[in-house]
C-alpha cells in the first residue's frame, strides 16, 4: 500500500508530540567569566593591537586613503602606548602569552619610531 502525502501528514498530525523535550545539557559546567581589571585591560589591549594590525594591512593594500589611515594608525599606536603607561598595569597578573604579545607589539612600535 502506497502512502500518499495526505496520509503521511494525517499520521504526523495524529501522533502525540513531545512537549517535554529538553535539549541536552553540557556535562561540564560553564566557566563564568568575571570582569576583573586584568580582563578589562586585556580586552582593551587586544582591541588596540587588532586595530593597529588592521590599519597596517589596509595601508599596504594600496588604498586611496593612505593619509587618513596613517593618521588613524598613529592615533591607535599612541593610545596603545598610553595604555601601557598606566601605573596599575605593573601590579596586574597577566598570562605569559598575553605579555609576550604586548611586548612584541610594543617593540615593533618603538623601533619604527627611531
Amino acid at each position: 500500500m502506497v502512502d500518499t502525502m495526505r496520509d503521511r501528514l494525517e499520521r504526523l498530525k495524529n501522533t502525540p508530540s513531545q512537549r517535554n523535550f529538553e535539549p541536552r545539557r553540557d556535562e561540564r559546567p560553564r566557566e563564568e567569566k568575571l570582569l576583573t581589571p586584568e580582563t578589562i585591560f586585556m580586552k582593551k589591549a587586544d582591541k588596540l593591537i587588532s586595530t593597529i594590525e588592521a590599519l597596517r594591512t589596509k595601508m599596504h593594500s594600496g588604498s586611496d586613503q593612505y593619509i587618513s589611515l596613517y593618521q588613524e594608525l598613529k592615533k591607535a599606536e599612541e593610545d596603545f602606548l598610553a595604555l601601557l603607561q598606566d601605573p596599575e598595569v605593573k601590579t596586574m597578573d597577566f598570562p605569559a602569552a598575553f605579555v609576550s604579545k604586548v611586548d612584541s607589539t610594543k617593540k615593533k612600535l618603538l623601533t619604527k619610531k627611531l
